[in-house]
């Protein structure tokens, strides 16, 4: 009897520790058939912190750019509810990422891709039951784009004004991929400033376009408007705008330089060319006093022109020739330099030189009126500049012990005063409203009987260091 009754006492007991744990795993992983556990893959610009779940969003194709810097990380959901970091970890044994050949086993990490192309980033999650979850997000890493005209090469200026010619309008495009693909929009406009509001057709990038004459109206009406095509050229402007597009329809704007193409002169024998002219920093209230040269390639003077314009675009009827010589000089103003050019002129052409800039590169000069002073009186000195001219808020002037001296300037004079009767050492150092500063010296001034004597100038060893 009491055998039979300690198997029962000891079945009673396995009964009731077997029904003790099974109610402890119901309470750790709270009824794990009903509960559902998933994983989304986010890929995001490098530097977003935070919940980027309420910013972003999980998707299957991503694109992004060759050495742009992202963040991958994936967010855990527990019945459709976001899971923190923390907690998401008790919640699965393992988490690893594989990604352009490498393996990695941490929920968070950032990656650059150095060469374009379709990338998969696979994360396998294993959870406490020890399934696999597996997802999978394309990265497609877009190689740059890019658009450049080709033809009519930039400048072109023998376009028929009044023939029914043909312009072949020719570009490049590159860093298109595979998944990807584009479209042209073309620009066109004798006015620059309107050129972006004028489009003129919108095709793929692959398509040929062209433009047919004739590209003006009949001299008649020409002359209407006072435009007399012996003289004058007209002058197109065009651009392009390429869209690229993804297979998920995301668009990236690439946009061409302008181009520009100009019809030739008729009826005439001259061509014309045009240099734009501007002298850089100029401050003076005189006028520049330009020469403008022009030399055939035998040495004979054909022109020469006399100008007094800062800006302007000075226009010369030449004939067609080549290794054309053109000088360019500053008579009164001569420390503005500009180098000379030689071109070739083609016939019935209007050809613009690109712009010709004087350019002041001569650091001013300081000099004293004299080497003797009388005592009490300021010693002059006068600043030297036919370029742009002193600025006046850039003159520096201190004694040895480095006291800021006593000075006015007046008419290209400076007026230096001496308080005190002692040997001592003067620093003048003076700029151009181009930038150029005069020599780093000093002068000695000495007391003798009833004068202050200069001598000088000497380099200033510190400032050359």
């Amino acid at each position: 009897m009491n055998r039979i009754l300690h198997c029962s006492l000891a079945v009673a007991f396995m009964l009731c520790v077997l029904a003790l744990t099974s109610c402890g795993d119901k309470a750790r992983f709270s009824s794990s058939d009903a509960d559902k556990f998933e994983q989304n893959i986010y890929i995001v610009p490098d530097g977003v912190s935070g919940a980027i779940h309420l910013f972003y969003t999980s998707q299957k194709d991503v694109y992004i750019n060759v050495n742009e810097p992202v963040k991958i990380q994936v967010i855990y959901n527990l019945n459709g509810n976001v899971l923190d970091a923390d907690l998401a970890a008790t919640y699965y044994k393992s988490v690893l990422w594989i990604l352009d050949g490498k393996k990695i086993n941490i929920p968070t990490f950032r990656h650059t891709f150095q060469e374009p192309g379709q990338y998969d980033c696979i994360l396998q999650t294993i959870n406490l039951f020890g399934d696999t979850l597996i997802d999978t997000t394309r990265i497609f890493v877009d190689t740059p784009s890019n658009i450049s005209l080709t033809s009519p090469r930039n400048g072109y200026n023998q376009a028929e004004p009044f023939l029914e010619e043909e312009i072949q309008l020719q570009w490049d495009i590159t860093g298109i991929d595979p998944w990807e693909t584009t479209q042209c929009d073309i620009y066109a406009s004798s006015n620059l400033g309107k050129l972006w509001l004028s489009l003129q057709e919108s095709v793929p990038c692959d398509k040929k376009v062209s433009f047919v004459g004739p590209l003006l109206p009949d001299e008649n009406i020409l002359k209407e408007f006072g435009i007399n095509p012996a003289d004058t050229s007209i002058t197109f402007y065009w651009g392009v705008i390429m869209t690229v597009l993804n297979l998920n329809g995301i668009q990236e704007f690439d946009t061409s330089d302008i181009f520009k193409f100009s019809t030739k002169l008729i009826n005439t024998d001259s061509s014309i060319l045009n240099i734009p002219i501007a002298y850089k920093h100029y401050r003076n209230q005189v006028s520049p006093d330009t020469r403008i040269t022009i030399v055939n390639n035998k040495g004979d003077t054909l022109k020469r022109i006399e100008r007094s314009d800062v800006v302007s675009t000075e226009s010369i009827k030449l004939p067609a020739q080549t290794g054309l010589t053109v000088y360019m000089e500053e008579f009164y103003f001569t420390e503005y330099k500009a180098d000379s050019f030689t071109i070739d002129i083609p016939e019935h052409s209007v050809i613009t030189k690109d712009s010709v800039f004087f350019e002041d590169k001569t650091p001013p000069t300081v000099w004293p009126i004299r080497t003797e002073f009388i005592q009490d009186e300021p010693i002059v000195f006068s600043l030297l500049d036919k370029g742009s001219g002193i600025a006046q808020s850039k003159i520096e002037v201190y004694f040895d012990n480095a006291e800021v001296a006593e000075y006015s300037v007046r008419n290209q004079l400076l007026d230096l005063t001496i308080s005190q009767r002692k040997q001592m050492r003067v620093y003048i150092r003076v700029s151009d409203h181009a930038g150029n500063r005069s020599a780093p010296v000093f002068w000695n001034i000495s007391p003798k009987k009833e004068l202050l004597v200069l001598d000088g100038p000497y380099m200033n060893a510190e400032e050359l260091e």
